[in-house]
């Protein structure tokens, strides 16, 4: 298996542009086309890789990347499927689990210690004494696996795409691409998934490509989006379906789906049929018409139908000697080829490569012996229904088939081609077609005349071809017969399984390994059942197949994560606070400015003289309808029933279990409206908390997120009456706007609407208004507070703020735990309304009354406590700090913590520990600034 064939048309190797590949530290030659795999073939390597187990020498077998064979360390990166991975310049490939090298690997001593790793043998020893596990397991956990875990970091960024389609078709080949020509050309948007660099499927390898280049054109030609080198790994609730590649993960929403997933080749069971040179005929096909290369020049044919005769004429007229053993009876000469009737492979002989075979009867003991370099598997296959399987289709036994087809699918599902049993090409082009304009009908895509169209491709597609002749289930001869490749299952190990009670299918799986390797049962399912249903004694139709979970390919692990793409979300004023060099931080989605200048200097300027801090963030509702009183008082413990029109409430709103979810503003605006303001990172949660209560108590009542709709600014300190003079025309008098009242004027020219609130315990004002005008706003807003010397302030300088009047962050001070009684909030809980959010719970909580307390607390300013610091007694921890910070005004560390609900009082003394720094503090209870609220009423 050395050099190039001469050219041909169709071949995907670009004779004109050679590549040179490192291969374990020799240069390999290739060209632009080919794949490692093929490369590696026509350089004359025969041994792609060592077995799991056993450390076997194994070769090329499926060129499809369905099998173990092929996997290879590529560019650092383990288990790359060889056949299928395209050659690059200078690309590093090494072949895996051996040592020190895959042609003579010491570990391959192992294959004649088989007997000492029956099935389940890690179950049975080393179990006695208890130490000598301890001792072994190092030893097996370095033994297993393939490939070595690269050290290097991957940063590559991997994209997720989101893609909606009338109509997706999964698969490639000539049914998928009949399907996804029909469905386009009808109107209907269609994507086309398709695993490999080129569609076409089994074609790809057929010397003859009229039908497939004919079908490509179609299909492109009717504007369907044709994704290649991309492999659908799972079909979940949505219907989605999961696929990976284009740099990254496809999640494609469609209507319809068209399974046109195909067939896998599957081996024969013969003792040895795992050796170098037993491939599959579909590999056969690809490497001489495709690769153009002779993986062997003297060939048995396996086969019982016209896809082994059609690979024995490839062979023969690249000039190899071909035998063809056909196992049905009445088979004769054809084309001049050799055929040897009624018979099948005993057997395999050979140690670093197959040299000859021994043919006969099925079910012989001996039979004749043939040289030969190359045996080729044709025409046992097994339809890829796992796909299918996970959309919720039943499968049937087919006996024409012999094999599990689609017998009833979900609405809106279609199965195509080989995987709903098509035998024959146009059978199955036919079926592609009639599901492609079935499925364009059922979008309301439906051609003129596609009527009778139909009633002709479903005669066509009921075409399925002579029926399928498998090999023996086993061979009587002597030799280790593989079941499954993968994890170098053999039929002996199965039998060994299955009498040990092991005798379906789910628990062969999870006893043996079979069917749990790289190829997740691809190339050994159809084998691994038959002899399961041979040595339980059942039939072939009666064990049916593990049970279709994703991921049915291979998925990086970074492509199931993505590309994490943080939403980050900006104001209106945004920009300005840039330019003014605002050093920002995230709250929740947002972007905030933690502070301009410095946090020190901004909370000097709010308490002596005027700041403002954009509060767009807040989330915010208006709540409209005849029954929003009603919505409000069930939402919250406290009352709004009474609420005055322009008059602003605190409430705090809680769960079922009477925790609190969230606090913030609750303003009448009119009889029947209210506008109400919540947290920054709490917004989309409130908003269906609210809308599912909505829902369920079916209230006559409107409620819309207004957050990115008005931005709002919060001007505060002794001078803000001042400034809001200068920007505003109407009488901001503390008789005219009250505290906690919510008015409506024009602020530089803009509608707004003004709460006089105090979170920072200063005089104060926050201003909403339409967002849009927020540059405009914000730039009034600081050229009116100039001469009163006004400052921006950031996120730092509030909390410090908030901080001095014991103002607590709900999430925070307060956990998945808190209720209003034990914050310090229990004069909103008003126990004789009808009913309320966690009304129940609080009954219960206030008899008991609270076991801990949020309490304010001071200590010296020379060590300030991390959030999260230790309050502990005696060594003991009871209690925990959940902010700090130093405060001019209070001139110590100002804070707050839970302690034990006894410890809530003035004066009380308590121990903070964080890592080895202490800190003696003290409990106030009442806001360490202005203490009496007198400066925020002013």
């Amino acid at each position: 298996m050395s050099g190039r064939l001469p050219a041909r048309p169709g071949e995907a190797i670009d004779r004109g542009r050679p590549l040179t590949i490192d291969f374990e530290g020799r240069r390999a030659p290739a060209f632009e086309g080919d794949t490692v795999g093929s490369a590696l073939a026509a350089a004359g390597v025969t041994i792609t890789g060592r077995s799991f187990k056993y450390h076997r020498p194994r070769g090329l077998m499926c060129m499809t990347g369905a099998c173990p064979n092929c996997l290879m360390q590529i560019d650092g990166i383990p288990n790359v499927r060889s056949c299928t991975e395209p050659v690059r310049e200078g690309m590093r490939v090494e072949r895996q689990n051996a040592w020190p090298s895959v042609d003579r690997d010491v570990h391959g001593v192992l294959d004649s210690f088989s007997f000492m790793m029956p099935p389940g043998f890690y179950y049975k020893v080393f179990q006695r004494p208890r130490w000598a596990w301890s001792k072994v397991e190092p030893i097996i956990r370095k033994q297993a696996g393939l490939g070595k875990v690269p050290r290097t970091e991957d940063h590559e960024p991997r994209e997720v795409v989101n893609l909606h389609a009338d109509v997706a078709v999964i698969g490639g080949g000539l049914a998928g691409l009949a399907a996804a020509a029909e469905a386009a050309a009808a109107g209907a948007s269609t994507v086309l998934l398709e695993q490999r660099r080129e569609a076409g499927g089994r074609a790809l390898g057929s010397a003859d490509d009229v039908d497939r280049a004919r079908l490509v054109a179609e299909a492109e030609a009717s504007g369907a989006r044709i994704l290649l080198g991309t492999a659908a790994f799972g079909v979940f609730d949505g219907p989605v379906v999961a696929a990976v590649g284009g740099g990254g993960l496809q999640r494609i929403r469609a209507r319809h789906l068209v399974f046109a997933t195909g067939a896998v080749e599957q081996p024969a069971v013969f003792p040895n049929n795992d050796l170098p040179g037993v491939m599959l005929s579909s590999a056969v096909e690809l490497l001489v018409n495709r690769f153009r290369v002779l993986p062997g020049r003297r060939a048995v044919v396996l086969t019982s139908n016209q896809d082994g005769y059609r690979a024995a004429r490839t062979l023969r007229d690249a000039g190899a000697d071909v035998f063809v053993v056909d196992l049905r009876a009445g088979a004769g000469s054809a084309d001049g080829l050799r055929v040897i009737p009624g018979s099948t492979i005993l057997s395999a002989k050979g140690r670093r490569g197959v040299t000859a075979v021994s043919v006969g009867a099925p079910g012989s003991a001996t039979g004749q012996s043939i040289p030969c370099d190359l045996v080729v598997l044709a025409g046992f296959s097994a339809p890829s229904t796992n796909l299918l399987a996970m959309t919720g289709a039943k499968l049937g036994f087919d006996d024409d088939a012999q094999a599990f087809l689609p017998v009833e699918l979900p609405p809106d599902v279609h199965a195509v081609g080989a995987v709903a049993g098509a035998r024959t090409v146009q059978g199955a082009i036919a079926q592609g077609r009639l599901a492609g304009l079935e499925a364009a009908a059922a979008v309301g895509q439906e051609p003129p005349g596609a009527a009778g169209r139909m009633e002709v491709l479903r005669a066509q597609a009921a075409e399925r071809g002579d029926p399928v002749v498998l090999p023996p289930e086993v061979a009587t001869g002597e030799g280790k017969q593989f079941a499954c490749l993968c994890m170098d299952v053999t039929s002996k190990e199965l039998k060994a399984a299955a009498a040990e009670g092991f005798d379906s299918m789910e628990l062969l799986k999870r006893y043996t390994t079979v069917s749990m390797g790289p190829c997740q049962g691809k190339a050994c399912m159809l084998s691994a059942q038959r002899l399961c249903a041979r040595a339980a004694g059942s039939s072939f139709a009666e064990t049916r197949p593990t049970t279709a979970r994703p991921p049915w390919t291979p998925v990086e692990l970074g492509a199931l994560a993505g590309w994490r793409r943080t939403p980050r979300k900006e104001t209106t004023i945004h920009d300005l606070h840039a330019d003014s060099g605002a050093t920002f931080m995230w709250a929740g989605d947002w972007r905030r400015p933690h502070h301009f200048a410095t946090p020190e200097q901004e909370v000097e300027a709010v308490r002596h003289r005027v700041g403002v801090i954009d509060v767009s963030t807040l989330g915010k509702f208006r709540v409209k309808g005849p029954e929003a009183v009603e919505l409000l008082e069930r939402l919250y413990p406290n009352r709004f029933g009474d609420l005055a029109v322009g008059r602003v409430r605190y409430g705090a709103m809680l769960n079922d279990e009477g925790v609190i979810l969230d606090d913030g503003a609750v303003c009448r605006v009119g009889d029947d409206e209210f506008f109400v303001t919540v947290t920054t990172g709490n917004t989309a949660a409130l908003e269906r908390w609210i809308t599912w209560w909505l829902a369920d108590w079916r209230l006559d009542v409107r409620v819309l997120n207004v957050t990115g709709a008005f931005a709002a600014l919060n001007l505060a300190g002794p001078d803000s009456r001042k400034v809001m003079s200068v920007l505003t025309d109407a009488d901001v008098s503390s008789e005219a706007v009250k505290y906690m009242s919510a008015s409506s004027f024009e602020v530089a020219g803009v509608p707004s609407l003004v709460l006089r609130i105090g979170f920072v315990g200063e005089l104060g004002y926050e201003i909403h208004f339409p967002s849009m005008y927020g540059e405009h706003v914000w730039r009034a807003v600081m050229e009116a507070g100039r001469p009163f010397g006004i400052v921006p302030f950031g996120l730092e300088a509030q909390r410090v703020l908030r901080l001095e009047k014991q103002h607590i962050l709900v999430g925070q001070d307060t956990d998945a735990e808190s209720d209003p009684f034990e914050v310090g909030l229990g004069w909103m809980v008003k126990a004789d309304k009808p009913d309320f959010l966690g009304r129940r719970a609080l009954e219960d909580l206030a008899e008991a009354g609270p076991k801990e307390r949020l309490v304010g607390f001071t200590c010296d300013p020379s060590w300030l406590p991390p959030e999260g610091a230790s309050v502990v007694h005696e060594g003991v921890w009871v209690g925990r700090v959940t902010s700090a910070r130093r405060s001019a005004a209070a001139r110590s560390v100002v804070g707050l913590a839970w302690v034990p609900a006894g410890w809530a009082e003035d004066d009380t003394e308590i121990e903070i520990q964080f890592g080895g720094a202490h800190a003696k503090a003290k409990v106030a209870l009442k806001p360490f600034y202005d203490p009496e609220g007198a400066r925020l009423r002013s």
